[in-house]
């Protein structure tokens, strides 16, 4: 049975924000039944239905415009690599073993719905945003469709696991008002190998859409990193509590990586500059407005408002590589830095 793709897709994007209401109401009542297993159980199989019906899209004949681009096969083994392939279906199913993963190893009993399936949006929303599943009549394949094999499979399910663990570790961190080193090296670790995996472009992950996905997936870990980093930095004495030194050390260096960009980056308007700018600031305020009280909570959330400002550009494509590497390599330097600013700021006030 041939239900479309695209309709799929257009209905898996509209429904996780009712989903996500549905989980904020439902959530905190206490009843027999658990709306969040439904509604992850709901997710789960839309996203099978999915998979399925882009799968048998290469079998036979082309129903997709991808089907055409990527090839088709008699063999459902070989049209699972035919949908692998390519960029759109690398995503999905990325977005399919991650889900997966998630259901059989989260081992509390209501799944916060609402957090988990956060990641399913680059993933879906980004990866379906070129059309590439509209269904076709002609039965024509490109004659440049690529070999299949079964490397994208294989990166596509190593991604998800890699991200289902770390989500799965990196919650409860978040709820924590200071968190160790030693309880959050492994988090650490889990997260830098999403960042390796995606990270490494061959010549389908590099196109479009796939790109932009992966690199709002790689800024996204990037910015979690940072935020256990200064999570642990906040443990040190020399940084216990909120410092000037290190809070005007943090925007010194935002500022330097704005001018950086606007003078090598092509990529990247004034508005873009503005953008990051405004929201950094921003962000710094929210502890002041009362929505968080943990110690350093200025400088972690005026590197989330630099951060949120730059997956806003990811999204649109307003980002060129070299503006990413520098906003990542500002992101990364802030947290680790800290306590050399404190320990040098504290030892000068003691002289």
């Amino acid at each position: 049975m041939w239900v479309g793709v695209e309709p799929l897709l257009s209905l898996f994007v509209l429904s996780l924000p009712v989903i996500w209401l549905i989980d904020w109401r439902l959530s905190s009542h206490s009843s027999s039944l658990n709306p969040t297993k439904f509604l992850s159980l709901f997710l789960f199989f839309l996203l099978l239905l999915i998979v399925s019906q882009a799968v048998l899209g290469h079998l036979d004949s082309p129903s997709h415009y991808y089907a055409v681009n990527w090839g088709i096969s008699d063999s459902l083994l070989i049209g699972i690599q035919h949908f692998s392939t390519g960029p759109e279906g690398r995503l999905i199913l990325v977005a399919f073993f991650y889900w997966i993963y998630v259901l059989i190893r989260h081992k509390s009993k209501i799944l916060p719905v609402t957090v988990f399936s956060l990641p399913l949006i680059p993933l879906i929303a980004i990866g379906a945003s070129a059309g590439s599943f509209e269904p076709v009549s002609q039965t024509i394949v490109s004659p440049f469709s690529p070999s299949p094999t079964l490397y994208p499979f294989f990166i596509s399910l190593i991604t998800g696991i890699l991200l289902g663990e770390a989500m799965i570790q990196a919650l409860p961190m978040f709820l924590e008002k200071e968190i160790s080193f030693l309880k959050a090296r492994f988090v650490i670790i889990l997260w830098v190998l999403v960042i390796l995996v995606v990270s490494f472009k061959d010549s389908i992950s590099s196109l479009s859409p796939s790109d932009s996905a992966l690199s709002f997936i790689f800024f996204s870990s990037l910015m979690i990193v940072a935020d256990i980093i200064g999570g642990v930095s906040e443990t040190f004495p020399e940084s216990k509590g909120e410092t000037w030194a290190s809070l005007a050390f943090t925007f010194v260096l935002i500022a330097i990586s704005l001018i950086l960009i606007n003078s090598f980056s092509e990529g990247i308007s004034l508005f873009g500059i503005g953008l990051i700018s405004i929201l950094s600031v921003l962000g710094s305020q929210i502890p002041s407005l009362g929505f968080d009280k943990r110690n350093r909570s200025a400088h972690r959330w005026s590197i989330f408002g630099m951060g949120l400002a730059s997956l806003l550009l990811i999204t649109f494509e307003s980002l060129d590589k070299i503006s990413i590497q520098f906003l990542s390599a500002t992101i990364l330097l802030i947290p680790i830095s800290w306590n050399s600013v404190d320990r040098y700021s504290r030892s000068n006030e003691l002289r």
